[in-house]
C-alpha cells in the first residue's frame, strides 16, 4: 500500500488539532508549577491581595482553621496577623511537584516569634519548620482546595514555649 502525498496531508490535518490540544493542555498544566509561587509570594511580600490571582473565592483549606472565615476573603484577613506575630520571615520553596491539576509544594519557613502565639508569649526566638501543601487547581486555573501540613509543635519547641 502506497501512501500518497495527498493522504499524508489529510492525515496530518486530521491529527494536528488533537496534537495542539495536547500541547495546550501540557502548557496549561506546566503553568501551575510556576503560578503556585504567587501563593507563597503572599507571605514573602505580606500582600494578601495577591490571593485574588491564585485562589478561588470559595477556596477550601484542609484542615480548616478555627475562628477563620472560610474562603479567599477569610484567608486574606489571616495574613497581616501572621506577619505581625512572626518577624524576619523567609519562605523557601524546596520542591514543587505536579501531577495533573494538583501541585505539591514542600517549603521551609523561618521566622522570629515577636508576639504571643497560640497562648505562648514571645521569647524572641527564631524557628524553622517545614510545610507541605497539596494544591488542587479548578478549571478556571485557580486553586480550589489546599491540603496543608506544617510542623507547629516543632516550632513551639524551638520558640521555647514548653520551657519552665
Amino acid at each position: 500500500m502506497t501512501i500518497t502525498r495527498r493522504a499524508t496531508f489529510a492525515l496530518a490535518a486530521a491529527v494536528a488539532p488533537a496534537l495542539m490540544l495536547g500541547a495546550n493542555t501540557a502548557r496549561a498544566e506546566a503553568d501551575y508549577k510556576t503560578k503556585i509561587q504567587i501563593f507563597y509570594d503572599v507571605f514573602r511580600k505580606n500582600d494578601p491581595s495577591l490571593l485574588d490571582q491564585i485562589i478561588a473565592p470559595d477556596w477550601v483549606r484542609v484542615p480548616t482553621q478555627p475562628n477563620v472565615e472560610p474562603g479567599r476573603e477569610g484567608f486574606k484577613k489571616l495574613v497581616p496577623g501572621f506577619a505581625a506575630v512572626f518577624k524576619n520571615a523567609t519562605l523557601v520553596t524546596e520542591d514543587t511537584i505536579q501531577e495533573g491539576n494538583k501541585v505539591v509544594v514542600r517549603s521551609t519557613y523561618t521566622a522570629t516569634q515577636a508576639a504571643p502565639f497560640m497562648g505562648f508569649p514571645s521569647k524572641g526566638r527564631t524557628f524553622t519548620i517545614m510545610t507541605i501543601d497539596v494544591h488542587e487547581f479548578n478549571e478556571q486555573g485557580l486553586v480550589q482546595t489546599t491540603w496543608h501540613l506544617e510542623d507547629w509543635v516543632g516550632a513551639l519547641f524551638q520558640m521555647g514555649a514548653f520551657e519552665k
